[in-house]
């Protein structure tokens, strides 16, 4: 593992460009706090820290009264104002794990505005002014980042270091995942990206330890999977990934190749992962019992599942946020973890199975587009998935395809993928309806470039003008 030095720290070498690209990166976040589920998420923090309690109305008020007219034709204020849950509080479809990952950088910023308050009245103690905005905003580029180096550090285990590392940046600026970190952070897709990234990690460093039964392993384990679930149910479905394990496993014992003792520590283990999932997620328990008067999350989220897996083709192939139609590179990612096969069998299959339970999950969903997103964001939770993938696929082509040739393409791709950030936050592509695919490639090559300059002179003096659409 190659290393470097920075004065009396010795860092490897890819986290220590990650932390260079993490801190230059930082004046392109957009801190914001306006559409609804970025409101849901951020409310959690200023009502149970400043309010001591769940009734979400006052921050709601806040955050309507910035842009009123935004606020009715949204239907903001008819579905979180107007409405009640049974328990007579304000509604809140998102869960609390965004908001969990978010508390110390909450924290930090509510000291430095009791301290910054008489000096700037944008800096007031609020919970909810200037301040706290941007450090959420900053926290969950900085939990992208970690999760995308989580991922790097599975994927450097089985290829060298370049192909890893390109293919964790490439994934990371390829894919809606940038724009779910910069451009829109207060989403809870950067915060997924980092849990489901920890979860697979976890599962990934302890399987040896875990089969020698090492109880406080599968512990961890189960509190990651808790805490990946707390920040989107849907994550979940991961826990496919130690199944497979245990169905790997299973099939040994019926070959006679390993013993009855070693699935009984098996079991053994997936009951203490089961237990470390609830306790870490009971806190979210809790939360649904008090807003819903049940354990369950909101009857509106569960009901737009479906069961029929009807939409599967539509979130892949559609023009209306397909997976790889607006971000192609996820495509070779995808072939690339057939190819991992040669390297980890149990990986490969263990991953192929998530994948395929969360593309049958979300194409399940009568919400299968995803609102006025950028791509198919519901998939940001794979990122891990397709990092590795990408890597394995890389290795396979770096035998007929030279290695200059692999990074022009990676960059090419980084490029388009940011050039249909632009058009998508300038509106020349529509948010909320299928895109013309034709039309945004020539807006590709014949529209965005002759705009970069001023687009990014409006990106450093009128940012806000992006989401004036």
């Amino acid at each position: 593992m190659n290393y470097v030095t920075l004065g009396k720290f010795r860092l490897e070498r890819g986290l220590a460009l990650m932390l260079i690209l993490f801190a230059a990166s930082l004046p392109f976040v957009t801190p914001r706090v306006a559409a609804s589920d970025e409101i849901e998420y951020f409310s959690y923090l200023p009502s149970i820290l400043l309010d001591g309690d769940l009734n979400f109305r006052n921050q709601y008020e806040y955050f309507c009264k910035l842009n009123p007219t935004d606020c009715v034709k949204s239907r903001f204020q008819e579905t979180f104002l107007d409405l009640k849950t049974p328990t007579g509080l304000q509604i809140n479809f998102g869960p609390m794990g965004t908001a969990v990952l978010w508390l110390p950088f909450y924290l930090l910023a509510h000291g430095f505005a009791l301290a910054a308050q008489n000096l700037n009245p944008a800096f007031v103690a609020n919970g909810v002014s200037q301040p706290y905005i941007f450090a959420v905003s900053v926290g969950s580029v900085f939990w992208g980042w970690l999760g995308i180096y989580l991922a790097y550090r599975i994927a450097r285990n089985y290829f060298d270091e370049a192909l890893a590392l390109g293919s964790a940046l490439t994934i990371l600026f390829a894919t809606n995942a940038v724009y779910y970190m910069y451009v829109a952070p207060a989403f809870s897709h950067a915060a997924s990206l980092f849990a489901s990234a920890l979860f697979v990690y976890v599962w990934w460093r302890t399987r040896a330890t875990r089969a020698r039964g090492k109880l406080g392993h599968w512990f961890a384990l189960g509190a990651s999977g808790g805490l990946m679930t707390m920040v989107r149910e849907q994550e979940g479905v991961l826990f496919v990934i130690p199944l497979v394990e245990g169905v790997a496993l299973a099939y040994h014992v019926w070959r006679r190749e390993k013993t009855r003792a070693d699935l009984t520590r098996w079991l053994m283990g997936a009951a203490t992962m089961a237990a470390g999932a609830f306790l870490t997620f009971l806190p979210q328990l809790m939360v649904y019992r008090v807003l819903n008067g049940n354990f369950l999350p909101a009857r509106n989220v569960t009901d737009k599942f479906t069961w029929n897996g009807n939409h599967i083709l539509d979130i892949l192939f559609s023009n209306f946020h397909g997976l790889f139609t607006w971000t192609p590179i996820i495509l070779f990612a995808v072939l690339g973890l057939f190819l991992l096969w040669r390297k980890d069998k149990l990986l490969a299959a263990a991953f192929l199975a998530a994948l395929a339970t969360e593309i049958y999950l979300l194409g399940s969903f009568s919400t299968w587009f995803g609102g006025a997103a950028f791509g198919m964001r519901r998939f940001i939770n794979c990122t891990v998935l397709f990092v590795v993938g990408l890597a394995a696929f890389a290795d396979a082509l770096q035998t007929r395809v030279p290695r200059p040739i692999l990074a022009g393409a990676g960059i090419f791709l980084i490029v388009w993928n940011l050039f249909f950030i632009i058009q998508f936050v300038t509106g020349m592509v529509p948010r909320q309806q299928p895109v013309d695919m034709l039309e945004m490639a020539r807006n590709q090559l014949f529209g965005v470039p002759p705009r970069l300059l001023e687009i990014a002179q409006r990106f450093l003096t009128n940012r806000g003008s992006f989401y004036k659409q």
